[in-house]
């Protein structure tokens, strides 16, 4: 209960409305009080454990919502899309692609800090690690992913 406010501000913020919104936020408070016996103990390990528990309940209420399209719909839908949505769209793509190539930890920091915008210091207690290797990661993160794009372009 503690985290619902955080909980329905990340729902608004994955796109839904704010009935769906509550609606997420109360179907995986309730998934969760049913698992608490499973919970992790460590309060940043939990509140890690409970948005991505409401980030999964959220796109699956998405799919609820707009269920997979036909082809001829999907064609339709991006003759009305611009160029500058369909860009953007491909880029959000692309560099989701580039993160799924750095190592584990970096990909891990480097989703805490930018989707989850949680800090050093949050993020070192949700995983375990210092806040110096944290930071070193996150560095080493972002210049890998400069790299990769510079190379691209």
């Amino acid at each position: 209960m503690p985290m619902q406010r955080l909980m329905y501000g990340l729902a608004l913020r994955l796109g839904l409305c704010p009935e769906d919104a509550a609606d997420a936020v109360q179907e995986t408070l309730l998934r969760l009080w049913r698992n608490r016996l499973g919970l992790p103990d460590q309060q940043e390990a939990l509140r890690a454990y409970c948005l991505t528990a409401l980030r999964n309940e959220c796109v699956s209420k998405k799919r609820r919502i707009f269920p997979m399209t036909s082809a001829d719909e999907l064609a339709e839908i991006s003759d009305n899309l611009s160029f500058e949505d369909a860009e953007q769209s491909d880029s959000v793509r692309h560099i989701q692609r580039l993160i799924e190539t750095l190592p584990s930890s970096q990909q891990r920091v480097l989703i805490l800090s930018s989707m989850y915008h949680l800090d050093t210091a949050e993020i070192a207690k949700a995983t375990g690690l210092s806040p110096g290797n944290v930071r070193q990661l996150l560095s080493r993160g972002r210049k890998r992913l400069r790299d990769l794009l510079n190379r691209i372009d």
